[in-house]
């Protein structure tokens, strides 16, 4: 009942129809009135009777400065205003439109933002669409990758299992052999324990009997002196018996284990699981700088305070770093450096032309926009452009994995041993790339074969 009150209140009446409420369907801002249909039929025409859609709202259509109608629009400042703002105001001398001419020009830009706005929208959604179903395609890939490992694993398992089936049938043969010895020899034992026990309740017998006839009648001749206890051979043979002998296991492990190290990666081929090559990584002592040492067949750098007075190239750093002879501009390459020597490090991928020249931070690999690192000083971090970001590890990194895919547009850090993923930039490449490093007083870096 409220709703229906509150739309009849916000209903605009005719002002001319004084006996009935008849709504009106415009209103005239020369005349400040608003009339029905009836009443409209007979209002003047005249230009200056300036129709609108009904309103109480009437000062908002006229010149809050002359009060007079807004029939004008400043094509300089957008405002709306009046004759007198034309000939006497602030708009003098400015180009300005018939409101009705702005408002067609404005609806004409309208409709043209809007057709932008639409065809912005379309393009939207279709990139919308394809990056729903790029999700889906990850997922799907992600799955199928999943389930090709769970495989891989299950295969692994199941050599696994079959070498520890080998290995403890071996025992169990070997028991079974010993308990055999052992049970036939206990048997052996049991009876001569029976036999013995008999002897001994038929000595004792004797011994209470004292008819001296009878008593050496009953008694078999053996001498006076006693016998000392021999070993026998049954003794020996259940030493023998007990004895589980670990030499044939430890042989069907090893031999297993040998072979199973050669076919887990048949194993992971069979599966289809990507292998990943490390790439035989250099260092080009053409970029060096003076005070890096570079040895060990040019996958070893090292500080050194003496000057190594290399000859000028324009490819040398007048910073402490050193990039790869190795370019590249396409495909996936893998590389491990070994850090464990440095207090201080810093590694990752350069562009080519990224400056020489100067130290400073176009020169320093992390600090611009051609080089991705990944650093410790102080704390573990990776860098780009100046941006540092933290990361947080459970154990010293000793060794760093780096993976570049030029083409899929990322570069991955990884911790060695154990095997932990550190950080993942991502990018787009379109300039040749170097394995770079930085090298700080009293550090060495090595490339790990």
């Amino acid at each position: 009942m409220e709703r229906r009150g509150s739309a009849k209140q916000k209903q605009i009446l005719c002002t001319y129809c004084v006996q009935t409420s008849v709504v009106a369907t415009k209103t005239c801002i020369h005349c400040e009135a608003s009339m029905c249909e009836e009443h409209l039929k007979a209002h003047s025409k005249s230009p200056e009777h300036v129709m609108v859609e009904p309103t109480t709202s009437i000062k908002d259509l006229k010149c809050p400065i002359h009060d007079k109608i807004i029939e004008f629009c400043c094509s300089k400042d957008g405002a709306c205003i009046c004759v007198s703002c034309c000939i006497i105001g602030e708009h003098r001398g400015h180009k300005v439109d018939a409101l009705k001419d702005a408002f067609e020009k404005r609806m004409a830009g309208l409709k043209d933002i809007l057709d932008n706005l639409m065809l912005e929208s379309e393009e939207n959604e279709k990139k919308l669409e394809k990056l729903l179903k790029k999700r889906e395609s990850v997922q799907g890939a992600a799955s199928g990758v999943n389930e090709r490992v769970a495989a891989l694993f299950r295969d692994i398992q199941e050599q696994l299992e079959a070498l520890q089936a080998r290995a403890t049938s071996e025992v169990s043969r070997q028991e079974h052999q010993a308990m055999v010895r052992v049970d036939t020899l206990i048997r052996q034992h049991e009876i001569k324990k029976e036999e013995l026990s008999k002897k001994i309740d038929s000595t004792k017998e004797l011994q209470s009997v004292t008819d001296p006839l009878k008593v050496l009648r009953g008694t078999p001749h053996e001498g006076n002196k006693t016998q000392p206890r021999r070993v026998s051979e049954g003794d020996n043979a259940a030493n023998l018996a007990a004895t589980i002998d670990e030499s044939p296991i430890s042989l069907i492990l090893h031999m297993g284990l040998q072979s199973f190290a050669e076919s887990v990666l048949e194993l992971k081929d069979i599966r289809q699981l990507s292998s990943m090559k490390k790439t035989d990584l250099t260092l080009d002592i053409d970029t060096a700088h003076n005070k890096i040492v570079l040895w060990g067949d040019l996958k070893m750098a090292s500080y050194s305070a003496t000057s190594q007075k290399y000859p000028e190239t324009p490819e040398r750093f007048k910073s402490c770093q050193v990039l790869s002879t190795n370019v590249f501009t396409s495909g996936q390459h893998y590389w491990e450096v070994d850090v464990s020597e440095a207090k201080r490090w810093i590694l990752g991928v350069a562009c080519n032309s990224i400056e020489r020249k100067i130290a400073g931070n176009d020169s320093f690999i992390g600090y611009n926009n051609k080089s991705w690192t990944m650093f410790y000083q102080k704390f573990l971090g990776a860098s780009h452009n100046n941006v540092q970001t933290t990361i947080s590890t459970d154990s010293t990194v000793r060794s760093v994995g780096v993976h570049l895919d030029y083409d899929g547009g990322y570069i991955s850090f990884y911790q060695v041993n154990p095997t932990r993923h550190l950080h993942t930039y991502t990018t787009t490449f379109h300039k040749p790339l170097h394995a770079a490093f930085y090298i700080f007083e009293n550090c060495s870096l090595r490339i790990i074969d």
